[in-house]
């Protein structure tokens, strides 16, 4: 039996609420892109430095109007951009619970004796880690930064972590369910990119830490300015937050 990927249920669990609605906008900055939908609601994801393949869109001028469902499907795809277009469609409808963020390190217990990995250069959270905990593990596909490990090592580095960060993005380049299955201790998906879905709490995962758009039109001129993850949270962008006892809360 075909063993169902994370992200394919992930799409399957945003298809009953997309299918009523249509791409109003779309904007592809160069941090991040974003898509509105029809209800006015808005997803964010993080913009691809793809070094290889098409840098344009061939559908450019055309996207508007698509039903939105169409353009969640993208999630499934090799191109990296329409990939990014189908997380933020699919993030558009998502984080109904979703609550305030509290600080991350505190929930996942962070200690000083612990190995903590992060997959995806997320610079506020190394930071705040580093001089915290015993050793930090950067994993990144470009390994220029000093001390950061190319992507490839989360092979054998990711199963000795006892806290593993792990960047929204890696919905968008497929890597999330192979990450998941290396982490041993305790998991989170965090950044603008990550999808609040309480069904990703059954794959390991013990928080999201994700980001809703109480104000779409500033967000859009954000990221249509060239903004980043700071510039967003500066002009409005709200941390939320989904964990393990929210759902034993709510009797799950």
């Amino acid at each position: 039996m075909k063993m169902v990927s994370p992200i394919e249920e992930l799409l399957d669990a945003a298809e009953g609420r997309l299918s009523e609605l249509k791409v109003e906008r779309i904007v592809i900055g160069l941090a991040y892109s974003a898509v509105l939908l029809s209800d006015g609601s808005l997803g964010l994801a993080a913009t691809p430095h793809v070094v290889w393949g098409c840098r344009t869109h061939p559908a450019a001028g055309e996207l508007a109007g698509r039903r939105a469902t169409e353009l969640a499907r993208g999630l499934l795809s090799p191109n990296p951009l329409d990939s990014t277009l189908g997380l933020a469609t699919v993030n558009a409808v998502l984080g109904e619970g979703a609550r305030p963020s509290p600080d991350p390190l505190e929930a996942l217990g962070v200690e000083s004796t612990h190995v903590v990995g992060v997959v995806g250069y997320i610079g506020p959270l190394i930071r705040a880690l580093e001089g915290r905990v015993k050793e930090v593990l950067v994993f990144e596909r470009d390994p220029s930064r000093p001390g950061v490990l190319p992507d490839w090592a989360v092979e054998m580095e990711l199963p000795r972590c006892d806290v593993v960060f792990i960047t929204g993005a890696a919905f968008a380049n497929k890597t999330v369910g192979h990450l998941l299955e290396l982490c041993r201790g305790r998991t989170a998906v965090i950044g603008p990119s990550t999808p609040m879905w309480p069904g990703l709490l059954d794959h390991g995962v013990d928080w999201l830490f994700g980001a809703k758009a109480p104000d779409p039109a500033r967000t859009l001129q954000v990221i249509a300015e060239g903004g980043g993850t700071r510039a967003l949270y500066r002009h409005g962008l709200v941390k939320v937050a989904l964990g393990r006892e929210d759902m034993v809360h709510r009797g799950k």
